[in-house]
């Protein structure tokens, strides 16, 4: 995982393609500038009960925040059990447990990337904050990231 500010975002592009592209597509409010997909996402942030852990096997996920702030949990795989695939084909699958996670604040202004493999679950109630406006942008990652064993 990566938490820094959206304006350092190019920086990390041997790490995360495309990412001085999807950068200035943000600072544009253009999501169809980007590079890969890009799915515009605002919500309300949910109780501990109410969120589940993910992870993908190929794809980065990019949480690019806008607006609000929100908790992202991030827990080792063998503390939680494989469930169901993501729906409609997406890459990777939910997990079940309740192992707490170590936690990182995205708030406006900020990214978050998560590499394959690893678990996460986003939408954390923070003091102060009740919803996030984010970009999710979904990076195809190279070979050396992608996380096969997971599968």
């Amino acid at each position: 995982m990566i938490l820094d500010l959206i304006s350092r975002l190019p920086l990390y592009e041997q790490v995360i393609p495309g990412a001085g592209k999807i950068a200035a597509a943000f600072a544009a409010a253009a999501p169809g500038d980007a590079p890969c997909e890009v799915r515009e996402k605002a919500y309300a942030l949910k109780e501990e009960s109410a969120r589940r852990y993910e992870v993908h096997f190929h794809t980065i996920d990019l949480m690019m925040a806008r607006s609000g702030a929100e908790e992202i949990d991030l827990c080792p795989m063998s503390l939680l059990e494989r469930a169901e695939a993501l729906p409609n084909g997406g890459d990777g699958r939910k997990l079940d447990g309740a192992a707490p996670g170590t936690q990182a604040r995205l708030e406006a202004g900020y990214f978050c990337a998560i590499f394959p493999g690893e678990a996460h679950r986003v939408g954390g109630k923070l003091p102060g904050a009740e919803r996030v406006e984010k970009w999710v942008v979904k990076v195809p990652a190279t070979e050396l990231f992608c996380a096969k064993e997971y599968e």
